[in-house]
């Protein structure tokens, strides 16, 4: 009978169009929202749609973007934690004036958010984190030897003074 009566409230649930609340999102995470619209005509050019994202003081506007088979969507990464609000706009009716709310927890171990200029010369990610960009050209690599590989990797893990910067070998099996 408790089976009977949840398939009943979620199918009243979906006829209403009531949406399940947003999971919770990580900081510097990707919070998406997918509504559906009208897919007659060319939606590209037709249809307008961004959301506006609201957190205390912050505010961000986002284009959305067509995603086929009458599917809309907006992503957005949210840079603080607590307690967001969005509110959709559009042209069509379907799509324009959704609103809701999700929750952002703290970001992981190991996530610093995205890199940014900082101190003019400088990278660092968003909490304040040092950057160190590498980058190097291996147009040999899958034709060189064991012992080649070995002082290449440990030449860029030494190189700046960059000591533990997590480069590893690839495995044996990626190489041809």
């Amino acid at each position: 009978m408790f089976h009977l009566r949840l398939v009943c409230l979620l199918l009243v649930a979906a006829a209403s169009g009531l949406r399940a609340a947003p999971a919770p999102v990580e900081q510097w995470g990707i919070f998406e929202l997918s509504l559906t619209g009208p897919s007659s005509g060319n939606p590209f050019l037709d249809v307008d749609f961004s959301a506006h994202f609201t957190h205390g003081a912050s505010a961000f506007d986002v284009p959305g973007f067509y995603d086929g088979n009458g599917t809309y969507r907006v992503r957005f990464m949210p840079d603080q934690t607590g307690d967001w609000h969005y509110e959709t706009r559009s042209n069509a009716p379907a799509l324009g004036g959704q609103s809701g709310n999700f929750t952002v927890f703290p970001p992981g171990p190991g996530d610093h958010g995205p890199v940014r200029v900082a101190a003019t010369y400088h990278f660092a990610y968003a909490d304040g984190t040092a950057y160190f960009p590498l980058g190097t050209t291996l147009y040999r690599w899958t034709h060189v030897n064991d012992a080649r590989e070995e002082l290449t990797l440990h030449t860029l893990a030494a190189s700046q003074g960059w000591a533990g910067s997590g480069i590893e070998r690839p495995c044996a099996s990626a190489k041809v």
